[in-house]
Formats: C-alpha cells, sequence, structure tokens
C-alpha cells in the first residue's frame, strides 16, 4: 500500500492496530491519487503545535495537517505528509461520543481529501468535505 503509518511518539495502547485501517482510510481519500506513496504520522502536542506555528503561523494543537511536497527526482519519494495529533484525535471522539479509533480514520480521511485537493475555508467547503469523508468512512 502506497500509504506509510508511522508513530512519531510511543503508540499509546488505545491505538495499537490503529497503522492498516488509518493507511486504507488515507488511501481511501486520495482517490485518483491513491497510488501515490503518502506518509501518515501520528504525532503528540508538541508536534503538532510546532508544524502548526512553523507552516501555518498558528501556535496551538490541531487535529490534522497534510503537506503536499515538492516532487523530488528520488524514486520512492513521498508525494505528501498527513500528521495526525494523537491527543486532539483522542479528546474529539471523547467530544463526539465515537472510538478513537473512528477518530483516527476520520482525521486520516480529512487529510487525505486535502492532499488530494479538497478544502474546508469556508463553511460550504467544509460542509461539503465532512459529508465526503462520511460517504467514504462507510465504505471502510
Amino acid at each position: 500500500m502506497p500509504v506509510s503509518v508511522f508513530f512519531e511518539t510511543p503508540e499509546p495502547a488505545w491505538a495499537k492496530g490503529a497503522k492498516k485501517p488509518a493507511a486504507r482510510a488515507a488511501a481511501l481519500g486520495l482517490g485518483k491519487f491513491s497510488r501515490k506513496q503518502v506518509n501518515l504520522i501520528f504525532t503528540g502536542g508538541p508536534g503538532i503545535k510546532r508544524l502548526n506555528r512553523r507552516f501555518l503561523g498558528k501556535d496551538r494543537l490541531t487535529d490534522v495537517i497534510a503537506f503536499n511536497l515538492p516532487p523530488a527526482p528520488v524514486p520512492g519519494f513521498p508525494w505528501g505528509e498527513i500528521y495526525v495529533c494523537l491527543p486532539v484525535a483522542r479528546s474529539q471522539a471523547a467530544a463526539l461520543g465515537h472510538s478513537p479509533l473512528t477518530e483516527l480514520l476520520v482525521l486520516s480521511l480529512h487529510g487525505a481529501l486535502h492532499l488530494a485537493g479538497m478544502d474546508d475555508a469556508t463553511p460550504a467547503l467544509r460542509r461539503r468535505m465532512n459529508e465526503r469523508t462520511a460517504a467514504l468512512l462507510k465504505k471502510l
């Protein structure tokens, strides 16, 4: 599968077994780009905050950040990276009343949809993206 999953922090017990379904979710969200190499990285609060501050100018936690990477002449170089914040995912799952694994799948899909070109910058775009996420989640 072209989606490689990594834990940047120690893998929490509640996330055991999440790698394979999260990779499938991300590949599904990539759609026509599903053959592209993508890294899905589960990180902690400090890691996501550092990325958010450095690349988006926001000094706060967030749930997911996706980066399309510039083309490289090196075969196998990733096309994109998706960072999912484990503590935020866990707290969002509790707030929304579903399992942390479900939230990891939602965030993996969401990041992949960003890589595939979807945006959520306006309420209408966010609604469309959330509908697409929900439809794809049913296919898992």
